[in-house]
């Protein structure tokens, strides 16, 4: 089952890469994304302006400020998503992908670890789950 929804994922990940960014990357586009984290700015949606697959500019919705770089680190470009999910261990993480129906783009990600079973002991790690909610592509002219 595990082997089925890995396949699941990587193909719908692979068969949508391309719509809302082209090959050559040659037109930006812009996306809003909340990262959902015990970190800073978690929970609050933020405007990427997306250039050749870099984060260009981060907008901070609430208050229009500019995120300076160290704060942009955080978010992820369509690819950068695609690349996320890629690169999730699914034995050792829990992940739940909801793709945009039109764009075919990751428009949810999350991932929590899996408790680890340690003879009759099992370990929890608290605070650890990650995901990231994308929405209102926006090709730019």
């Amino acid at each position: 089952m595990k082997n089925l929804r890995f396949v699941f994922i990587t193909t719908m990940i692979l068969s949508g890469c391309d719509t809302p960014v082209d090959k050559n990357n040659s037109y930006g586009y812009s996306i809003e994304q909340q990262t959902g984290c015990f970190c800073v700015l978690g929970g609050v949606w933020v405007k990427l302006l997306v250039k050749a697959d870099t984060i260009a500019d981060a907008i901070n919705l609430s208050d229009n400020s500019h995120l300076a770089y160290e704060q942009q680190r955080q978010y992820r470009t369509i690819n950068g998503l695609n690349r996320e999910l890629l690169s999730i261990d699914t034995s050792k993480y829990d992940i739940m992908v909801t793709m945009d129906t039109v764009l075919h783009y990751p428009s949810f990600i999350y991932f929590n670890p899996k408790p680890i079973i340690h003879g009759d002991t099992v370990l929890v790690v608290a605070d650890a789950q990650m995901s990231y909610s994308t929405r209102n592509y926006t090709k730019l002219k």
